[in-house]
């Protein structure tokens, strides 16, 4: 029902509602007929001047009702255009949401390998560290012995010193001796007596380098062993006793010698043993 309706069943419940009053009244008062047609008419008409505004009204109402609505309508046309509007949003909204979800889905793949993989180098992380805690034991182990090598080095370098020093001094010993010994196989030499010091050791063992066409023979022993010149070896091959040799010319690692005709009992060559003594 509407509005104007509603107003013209009001007003026709309130005249009957007059009516029903006027009736009780008149039956109620016993009143002149005449006074009561005229208060009739009086209110009749009041009514209908009632009636009128309400009429009136109800025209007011019923345009304002057409505006309300011509504006219910607009506003109902921008309500269905931002309605499709926010469908329109809340679809690009759903898409952006299934999107979303499906890189959700992706990053949390992702994030099970990386979890996978930190897992892994987690696990060789650890063995890298066993293997470098060993590495770091088996250094300072190494570390501890290169200390004690370089101590016993330094120690050896110390004795070295000590044992070049020595060695310097029996080579100035040795030096000072030969001098001597060279002074005085010099001086019995010019009178004419053989030194019967100058021996060579008698363990000096070598052997034969090269025989020359002068009855030379060239030996593997020199002054380093204790050879000097005017000494004489033996020689022999395998026992068998083959002559004698004296040392002419030396060197610090081998030596020249000359045979004695009268010793000679046997063919030398290279590989022949000499030896201060026959063994």
């Amino acid at each position: 029902m509407t509005r104007l309706g509603q107003i013209f069943t009001l007003l026709l419940l309130i005249l009957s509602v007059a009516f029903f009053v006027a009736s009780v009244a008149v039956n109620a008062s016993h009143k002149n007929l005449r006074e009561q047609v005229t208060e009739y008419q009086t209110r009749q008409r009041s009514l209908e001047t009632s009636i009128d505004e309400l009429k009136k009204a109800g025209e007011t109402n019923k345009t304002q009702l057409a505006q309300e609505q011509v504006a219910r309508r607009v506003s109902l046309s921008a309500l269905q255009t931002q309605l499709d509007t926010e469908r329109e949003k809340n679809q690009q909204a759903n898409t952006q949401l299934n999107d979303l979800n499906s890189k959700n889905t992706q990053a949390t793949q992702s994030l099970a390998q990386t979890l996978a993989e930190l897992k892994r180098i987690t696990s060789e992380n650890d063995l890298l560290k066993q293997e470098i805690d060993k590495i770091i034991t088996d250094r300072n182990g190494q570390r501890r012995t290169v200390i004690n090598l370089t101590d016993e080095l330094n120690s050896l370098k110390s004795k070295r010193i000590d044992l070049e020093s020595e060695i310097k001094n029996l080579r100035d010993q040795a030096t000072l001796y030969q001098a001597m010994a060279d002074t005085r196989g010099a001086a019995l030499a010019a009178a004419g007596i053989k030194d019967p010091d100058d021996v060579p050791p008698s363990d000096l063992k070598g052997v034969v380098l090269a025989v020359g066409s002068d009855s030379s023979v060239e030996i593997s022993v020199g002054r380093d062993d204790g050879l000097r010149q005017g000494h004489q070896l033996d020689v022999f091959r395998n026992g068998s006793y083959l002559g004698r040799i004296e040392i002419r010319t030396i060197a610090d690692d081998k030596a020249v010698g000359k045979v004695l005709p009268s010793f000679r009992k046997g063919f030398i060559q290279a590989g022949d043993r000499v030896a201060s003594k026959v063994y």
